[in-house]
This record gives structure tokens, sequence and C-alpha cells, in this order.
């Protein structure tokens, strides 16, 4: 984030303030940014608590979808007419809101930590499966030879040559996951929870507690961005390679 970015955010800030003062606006209409900090700070402990909730119920769906994603992508790789027969399910199944999806999935599994992780693992599992699979199928044909002359194994082929090659591919789905993954465990809480700031939302809405709605929704893009940084850090150290070479 650079100096203007900042100096963007701090000026819309400030006319929000100025806004909602001059006007008058009542506090569970609009609350103040300076209203809002102060319920933050005076209710951190109850934000950290359900933040942590949420953040684990997306950080499991997160794991699992993207490594099931992975494993998906090597085998529709390996066995192409597996692709041919359950690609289009997926792309079906992608291509539907998460809200749809999110509703019967409470239904069957409950209102208990597993059907978030279970929607985070849709929201994920898609992102991150098209474009692996489509970098491990672009490896070129010159590349792939130059292997076959060292009678390489398929195994060898995908370690050495396709995954690597795929790894930057990977890592710009995983920052796009990540957030998807933190979406479906707010929409999971939303249909049925009893921790989390998906549930947090919901029950401020009905005691009109504005102030804990915007500080909730402050709390799952801080989660987002947060997460979305580490996972920049680790690929800068995985993909040095990569990263030094777009900038030259």
């Amino acid at each position: 984030m650079n100096r203007y970015s900042i100096a963007s955010i701090i000026g819309i800030l400030l006319l929000w303030e100025f806004l909602v003062r001059w006007l008058e606006i009542p506090k569970f209409l609009l609350p103040a940014p300076s209203t809002i900090l102060s319920y933050i700070i005076a209710k951190h402990r109850l934000l950290a608590l359900h933040t942590s909730m949420t953040f684990l119920e997306a950080g499991m769906g997160f794991v699992i979808g993207s490594f099931s994603a992975i494993l998906t992508a090597v085998f529709f790789l390996w066995f192409r007419p597996l692709k041919e027969m359950f690609y289009p399910y997926a792309v079906i199944l992608n291509s539907t809101p998460i809200v749809a999806i999110a509703a019967p999935i409470v239904i069957i599994f409950g209102s208990g930590m597993w059907s978030k992780v279970i929607t985070a693992i849709i929201c994920v599992f898609f992102p991150v499966l098209g474009p692996t699979f489509k970098s491990l199928a672009s490896v070129g044909a010159s590349e792939m030879k130059w292997m076959d002359s060292y009678h390489s194994s398929r195994w060898q082929k995908f370690w050495h040559l396709q995954f690597p090659f795929a790894l930057p591919q990977i890592f710009a789905s995983f920052k796009v996951a990540w957030t998807l993954a933190v979406i479906g465990a707010v929409v999971g809480e939303v249909f049925g929870a009893y921790k989390g700031l998906g549930f947090l939302i919901v029950d401020a809405i009905y005691i009109m507690d504005t102030p804990r709605v915007f500080a909730s929704i402050i709390a799952c893009s801080l989660l987002g961005l947060s997460f979305v940084g580490v996972i920049t850090l680790i690929e800068k150290r995985v993909i040095a390679w990569h990263i030094s070479a777009e900038r030259r």
C-alpha cells in the first residue's frame, strides 16, 4: 500500500466522519468511524473470539480445498478421461452461487464447525483447480521431450518440470482462494452458527447494533488481507526465481 492509497483512505474516513456528524445521522443507521473504532477497542476480546473461529473454519477449508484441488488437477493431467467425465460437473457447481450451496450444507451437516469448513472447501476448490490444471498442462512440448531424452518417469516430469512451472499460478490462485475461504466460512455462519463473524453480524442486525456490524466487516477484511500477506511472503521465498525474473 503506497502513500496515495493511505491518503485516500484517510480522506474517505474524514469525509465519512464529517458527513455523519453534520447530517446528524443516527448511529443505528450509519455510525461514524470514531464510533466504530471505539466499539472495536471496547469489544476487542469479543471480536477476537469470533474472528478466531472464522479463521479456524476458513483455514481448514483453505488447506483441505487447496490440497484436494491440486491432487485433482494432477489426476486430470495424468488421466484425461477423468477430466472429460468430471470437469463439466465442476463447472456447474462452480457457477452456482455459494449462498445457494451454503443453505443445504448447513441443513445436512448442522450448525457446527464442519458445515462452514465444507462451504469454505467448495469456495476454495474450483479457483485452485482450474489454474493449477491449466498451468500443469501448459508445459511446452520441447521441455517434455527434453525430459523424455533422459528417460524420466511421469512422476519425475511432474516434480522437476510441471509442478515448478505451475507454482507461480498456484500461488496466485491461493491468494484468491483464501479470500473466498473467508467468504465461504462467513456465509455458512450466517445460515446457522453459534460462533464466528457471520454469526456476530446476524446477531447484531437483530438488535440493530450497527457498530458491531461494521466492526465485524472490518475484522473479515483484515482476516483476508493479513493471510494474503502471509501467502505473499511464502511465495517470495518458495519461488524467488520467478519473482526476480519478473522484475528484470
